[in-house]
């Protein structure tokens, strides 16, 4: 049970466990007095005649609309119905979980003008397993709103959630299944739950764990290569990593020197191509980019990211739902995942030349009648060239909405989102590296170091010594497939 005493208490770990791990839940009484004491203030407001955006006026260009008592009782749950419009397949069951806990979190702070009873219902939703479905795709408003929308309409018994065997079930059935009636909303609790930033987080976080295991992976990888390539050591000497102020320099050589400890395998030359010597500083810059990452979903888990926001006798119509430097965080990780999927093609080029390897030409068993796996960086050129297009600043595609008065949206969604399909070619390119490094190193028939001999052992009842032409593409996908196994994922630890 993970008890929250107040708004720092969502931190990283307890995001995580009740996220991944279906940890359980329980607010201080203190902090729910305190959202009552938000609440009432609001409605104090409101009752003297203050005008409050999306509670006595319309959304968007409607802000003008002026909304008698039944509109205005209406509004709430009728915003969650008229932004549902994603499509698509849904966000991980983590990232919903996330989303919900995050939004709760927010709401703790008494700035948002909801009720304790909004507050204790999602608690028991995130207790009973209550996840919603939210499609991935068609997310162009602003801020996390159409995710929002289609995650917690479902707390009025609309729209679906995960339902047995993680088939998509609806919201209503949901509810009846655990006894509990759907929740009617007041006041501004309908544009609290669809603004603010927590779709954002919760898919950066679930990126962020991803993305850091390539990387573990792009290490071993390169490791491999390392020794395929019979490159000498002076790249990855500690020294390199004592003199550089970026600490994740000296990371990344900490991580290659193990995985090469204990080798055998001589230099081949006195320097190795630019594409070996660089690995430090390009992976490196990738393990920073995701230490940022990480900082600025933090800083999202605890900062207030509603509008209007209450502040005493003031509500104040405010921008704080557009988390620009989450975003422009994603965008930079998003360029060094890039760079690691580009430097992996080409160290398989340089892997290829029988100059800098002193191996048979494109590792060929046969060559001249053998092609070898000269194909393999041919394969690799494709998904490098997708790699570079996705790498592209998503967030400066943005554009207005409701006749200019949704002028710039943050395309948060779109941004992270993007990276799934970045980390998918990266680890595609990984893979044909591998193969060739691993053929390289049979080839050399010396012993590599401790962490890449144990990938060939891992590797040597999966995929044959390549005494003559085959087709490649079923290695590959082996390979792949042991990527995400738990047991290889140990060897890139």
């Amino acid at each position: 049970m993970i008890h929250i005493e107040d708004s720092g208490d969502l931190n990283w770990i307890n995001l995580y466990r009740v996220a991944c791990q279906s940890a359980s839940l329980a607010i201080s009484k203190a902090m729910l007095q305190q959202v009552d004491s938000g609440h009432a203030r609001f409605v104090d407001l409101i009752e003297r005649g203050v005008p409050s955006y999306g509670v006595t006026t319309g959304l968007g260009k409607l802000v003008s609309a002026e909304l008698d008592d039944v509109a205005r009782a209406e509004l709430p749950a009728n915003m969650l119905r008229a932004r549902a419009v994603a499509i698509g397949a849904p966000f991980a069951k983590p990232v919903a979980r996330a989303m919900l806990l995050i939004r709760l979190v927010n709401f703790l702070s008494g700035r948002s003008g909801v009720r304790s009873e909004l507050c204790r219902y999602l608690v028991d939703r995130l207790n009973d397993d209550f996840t919603p479905w939210v499609p991935s795709l068609g997310h162009g408003m602003a801020a996390d709103a159409i995710a929002n929308t289609h995650a917690f309409q479902t707390l009025i018994g609309e729209g679906f959630v995960y339902g047995p065997d993680q088939q998509r079930q609806s919201a209503a059935t949901a509810l009846r299944e655990r006894n509990t009636a759907p929740l009617e909303l007041s006041g501004r609790e309908g544009l609290a739950l669809i603004n603010g930033v927590c779709g954002a987080p919760a898919l950066a976080m679930d990126a962020f764990y991803r993305l850091d295991e390539l990387l573990g992976l792009a290490n071993l990888v390169a490791a491999v290569s390392l020794e395929g390539l019979a490159a000498p050591r002076d790249a990855i000497d500690p020294v390199v990593g004592r003199l550089s102020s970026e600490p994740g320099i000296g990371k990344v050589i900490d991580g290659l020197r193990k995985h090469l400890n204990h080798s055998q395998i001589k230099p081949h030359k006195l320097q190795a191509p630019v594409s070996y010597r660089v690995i430090a500083q390009v992976h490196g810059a990738m393990y920073e980019s995701l230490g940022r990452l990480r900082e600025k979903i933090e800083f999202s888990l605890v900062d207030f990211s509603d509008n209007p926001l209450l502040d005493g006798e003031r509500v104040l119509s405010v921008g704080s739902f557009h988390n620009q430097h989450l975003v422009n965080q994603v965008e930079h990780v998003a360029l060094a995942l890039a760079h690691v999927g580009c430097l992996s093609e080409r160290r398989l080029h340089r892997l290829l030349n029988a100059d800098n390897t002193g191996l048979n030409a494109q590792l060929a068993a046969r060559p001249g009648l053998d092609a070898g796996l000269v194909v393999t960086q041919k394969a690799s050129i494709d998904l490098a060239a997708r790699l570079r297009l996705l790498a592209q600043p998503v967030s400066l595609f943005t554009s207005e909405t409701s006749d200019g008065q949704e002028d710039y949206m943050s395309m948060a969604i779109p941004a992270l989102t993007r990276l799934e399909e970045m980390a998918g070619l990266c680890r595609a390119m990984l893979a044909y590296e591998l193969l060739a490094g691993v053929t390289a190193v049979r080839m050399r028939a010396q012993q590599p170091g401790d962490g890449v001999l144990a990938v060939m052992d891992y590797f040597a009842p999966l995929v044959a010594p390549l005494e003559r032409d085959r087709p490649l593409a079923v290695d590959v996908e082996t390979i792949l497939e042991h990527f995400s196994r738990s047991a290889f994922i140990d060897l890139t630890r």
